[in-house]
């Protein structure tokens, strides 16, 4: 039975075709029912600049029409020639007198290569980022020079220039509001803009000296100029860790404050640990910091995006994603704890240990003899010469880190050097250029000879600093394991009389014979080691210091013997620590900034501080005025290059706090 049509099916099929012009409900084309037109003005009454639904549609329409002429001219402007000009003048600059900022009143912001835009983000075509080299090592020589202009970056604010303001500029960065769901579609809303997190990529690969051992630059780049949704752009937990230590180095955000005057605001007035009074947090001795900080803490950039890192890369291990990346992310996390003097311990002993599942440990042919035992890795192997390099380089770079910061404790290492058979670095401009090695046999971590035998074609300064990290690891190691060993009865462990004169004809200690380890083929292997390492350098790489340049992995390297000095043997500190003091002479003998150095110089030059407040002691006790004068000048001299390096580097702040306390305390002298 048919069905009876409904009025208003009547209508619609008496009144001809749709669109037709003699229906009276058919509206021309381009036009609006007045429903629709109604809820248009509702929304748009929500509008920044809008007048509220009080106001006049005409008046309204008006108003949107000149705010999108605005828009347009400032697109337009931003596209000219002169719209750095114009917009520069818009910006106040922070003042001279700002106490945190006056270091670096006279610097700005560098504006992001040219290569991090790409159209395929939804970029509008007006917008064009001006035309910078992506060349990173070259930008400049100190952050203090890294210049270029806030105002091509839309998404900055203007520097902050008193502690009131860090919140609402920190605030300002994050903010949705900024417009860059508009033109980046699916930008994670934790990051900040990408403007910023590319102006941090920038001053992270311009200054920190792994940066471009961690990665291969052209391909991070690529990489981050891919959409935020495609797979391969980098993982949420690397750019989060890249903010928090690229934050050093540049004016874009306010400062992480120094440890001593966060963490002391956290606890009751003049109360320490154990009761005594203080004036800055003693760090060193509190592993646990975070339980004296205050309730209502707001973390700084640096700090936000730091905890962001590790909470994104702990959820992506458990998830299986990006596990690299999420090793990377630690590692660089661990390199900002260990900056502003945290507890860095546990996150490098995640990260390493996250290593051994993925391989990077080891390298054929050195797998277990039982096919039971031969785990797969849990990722694929590696794609080309650059992925296979960038996997072999991270895993050094954990294992040294992991290595110079076990010098300050006595605890057992995460990984066994003998758990170690990955091949060492090959030289950075193979790496850089992605070439096959095509030169002699490798070498490789368990080798005898590789302390001391150094091929030209496969060694730089990067490789002599992987070097340097193995000899710690040795030493440390003989260290903590002597007395186990030589009760199991170990040969390298067991008391020698041949090795007794080895050490008798150059000191007068007594001691019982049967229990020095100095009298023990182990010892003598090591002592060997250590003190030939650096004369073991190719000719062109002895001296880290050339015409006014600091290589900053070489200029470790040549420290890290000095440190073994101190490790192994008493009556050679005094030579080691002025070795330190020596090319602590030379390199603040240049321009060079300081401030640029791997963090574990500060280590090295406090315990070089630290030895020669000792002898400074003995030589007031023994009243020799002249050793007195000298020894003091020399430790004052380390604690003004600690004062120097803790400018950018708390950690080393910290050293220069503990080193000149330690000679008020120990020779009656402060050398503030």
């Amino acid at each position: 039975m048919p069905k009876i049509p409904t009025a208003k099916q009547d209508s619609a099929s008496t009144s001809g075709p749709m669109g037709s012009a003699g229906h009276p409900n058919v509206l021309k084309r381009n036009q609006a029912c007045h429903q629709c037109r109604r809820r248009k003005l509702v929304g748009l009454s929500f509008l920044p600049g809008s007048a509220g639904a009080q106001e006049a549609p005409k008046n309204r329409y008006e108003k949107l029409e000149n705010r999108i002429n605005e828009l347009e001219a400032m697109l337009k402007d931003q596209s000219s020639p002169g719209a750095s000009k114009s917009s520069q003048s818009s910006l106040s600059p922070p003042p001279a007198h700002s106490p945190t900022l006056q270091a670096y009143s006279g610097a700005t912001i560098s504006t992001p290569p040219s290569a991090f835009h790409s159209p395929n983000l939804g970029v509008p075509q007006t917008y064009q980022p001006s035309s910078v080299n992506v060349n990173f090592t070259g930008l400049s020589a100190s952050p203090k020079s890294f210049i270029s202009s806030v105002e091509n970056h839309p998404e900055l604010v203007a520097i902050p220039t008193a502690a009131s303001e860090v919140q609402s500029a920190a605030a300002s960065f994050l903010s949705p509001g900024l417009g860059y769901d508009v033109f980046w579609p699916g930008w994670p809303r934790d990051l900040p803009s990408p403007g910023l997190v590319r102006h941090l990529v920038e001053a992270f690969f311009g200054f920190h000296p792994h940066a471009g051992r961690l990665f291969h630059v052209s391909t991070f780049v690529s990489a981050l100029n891919l959409p935020p949704t495609h797979p391969n752009f980098p993982s949420r937990a690397l750019l989060h860790a890249i903010c928090a230590v690229g934050s050093l180095y540049t004016m874009a955000v306010f400062p992480t404050p120094p440890p001593d005057k966060s963490m002391a605001a956290g606890r009751s007035e003049g109360a320490g640990i154990r009761g005594e009074s203080f004036n800055h947090s003693p760090l060193p001795d509190e592993i646990f910091g975070n339980r004296y900080k205050q309730k209502d803490h707001i973390d700084s950039f640096a700090e936000k995006h730091a905890k962001l890192a590790r909470q994104t890369a702990e959820e992506q291990l458990w998830a299986g994603k990006k596990l690299i990346e999420c090793v990377q992310a630690l590692l660089i996390i661990t390199w900002w704890y260990w900056c502003n003097a945290r507890y860095a311990f546990m996150t490098i002993a995640q990260a390493i240990r996250a290593s051994i599942p993925l391989g990077l440990n080891v390298s054929s042919p050195f797998f277990p003899i039982s096919d039971s035992l031969r785990a797969p890795s849990l990722i694929p192997p590696p794609g080309d010469v650059v992925d296979d390099e960038v996997r072999r380089n991270t895993f050094w770079l954990l294992y040294a880190m992991e290595r110079m910061g076990g010098c300050s404790n006595g605890w057992a290492q995460s990984l066994d050097d003998q758990d170690v058979s990955q091949l060492l670095p090959m030289k950075g401009l193979n790496f850089d250029l992605g070439a096959l090695w095509s030169g002699s046999e490798r070498q490789h971590a368990l080798g005898n000879d590789i302390l001391l035998l150094h091929p030209e074609d496969q060694v730089d300064s990067f490789s002599l600093y992987v070097k340097g990290s193995i000899l710690l690891s040795r030493v440390k190691a003989y260290n903590l394991r002597f007395r186990a060993k030589r009760f199991t009865g170990d040969p390298a462990c067991a008391y020698a009389s041949s090795y007794a004169e080895v050490w008798e004809k150059d000191s007068d200690e007594a001691r019982d014979g049967a229990a020095d380890p100095r009298r023990t083929s182990g010892f003598i292997e090591i002592d060997h080691i250590a003190s030939m390492f650096r004369q073991s350098f190719p000719h062109q790489l002895r001296n880290p210091i050339r015409d006014g340049s600091v290589d900053s992995h070489l200029y470790t390297a040549c420290l890290m013997p000095h440190l073994c000095s101190w490790l192994r043997v008493r009556f050679q500190i005094l030579e080691a620590s002025r070795g330190v003091l020596d090319l602590i002479y030379a390199i603040r003998s240049t321009s060079f900034d300081v401030t640029l150095l791997d963090f574990f110089c500060a280590f090295c030059w406090f315990m070089a501080g630290r030895v020669l407040v000792r002898f400074w002691q003995a030589a007031q006790e023994a009243n020799s005025d002249e050793q007195t004068l000298t020894l003091r000048a020399e430790v004052e001299y380390i604690i003004a290059a600690l004062a120097k390096l803790g400018e950018r580097v708390p950690l080393a702040h910290r050293y220069f706090l503990m080193l000149n306390e330690v000679s008020a305390k120990t020779c009656g002298v402060n050398p503030l």
